[in-house]
């Protein structure tokens, strides 16, 4: 009797699957190995622009400030209320910039508010890290009669060393460590440029030196005629 052709079953044997799910977990390993230094160096090169931008950010701020600075004779000299003033001095983590300036941005379109503001530029305790330092902007508006003093403080840029300021003397044609403008030697000037010397952590925590200058470009005292006030004696 004959018989009829014979289909042979056909599949993987035990061998072949082992070898099949080794070389696809080898695979997936590899896949995902890359993907994850791909996301490692995203969030990388994020951390590092970010870094960078906010340093560059805090030193474009500072420098626009500044060169808007000013001093003035408008006070009344038996009761101020408004002094305007530009101090800066070596002290504590480098050193500390106080001034007036027309510097100040209003919120609101319809803010009863000038241009006019105190500023201060220091390094202290991260409020938010004590653990670190950061550079800190103090603004008040509108000035009153304690420039220096009062305010809203921010931080400005995070795990900052120190700040060190040096201002140009167009008369003496020198930099100066510090600057009073109502002191004897440089009463009612301002420098003609200030340099800022900022030490700042870097995105891998080591130290770097970051220098930028700016002009100021009302270089002394002024007072507008007619307006009323009179240049007190002190």
């Amino acid at each position: 009797m004959s018989r009829g052709p014979t289909i042979s079953s056909a599949g993987f044997t035990l061998v072949e699957a082992l070898i099949s799910v080794t070389i696809l977990g080898f695979i997936g390993a590899v896949a995902y190995g890359t993907f994850a230094r791909a996301v490692d160096a995203r969030e990388r090169a994020m951390h590092i622009t970010g870094r960078y931008h906010q340093i560059r950010q805090a030193l474009q701020r500072m420098s626009t400030e500044i060169s808007m600075a000013f001093v003035s004779y408008h006070k009344d000299c038996e009761d101020a209320h408004s002094v305007t003033m530009f101090a800066g001095k070596r002290g504590g983590n480098g050193g500390r910039l106080d001034f007036t300036s027309f510097g100040h941005t209003k919120l609101r379109a319809d803010a009863n508010e000038s241009d006019q503001n105190e500023l201060s530029y220091f390094v202290e305790r991260d409020p938010e890290d004590p653990q670190k330092n950061a550079l800190i902007r103090r603004e008040q508006a509108p000035i009153d009669d304690e420039p220096d003093e009062g305010g809203v403080e921010q931080v400005l840029a995070e795990d900052v060393k120190s700040i060190e300021f040096e201002f140009y003397d167009p008369k003496e044609d020198r930099w100066e460590d510090e600057w009073d403008a109502d002191g004897s030697d440089k009463r009612d000037r301002l420098p003609m440029f200030v340099s800022i010397k900022m030490v700042a952590a870097d995105p891998n925590g080591k130290d770097e030196t970051f220098v930028t200058k700016t002009r100021v470009f009302m270089g002394r005292r002024f007072q507008i005629s007619g307006s009323g006030f009179a240049r007190c004696l002190d």
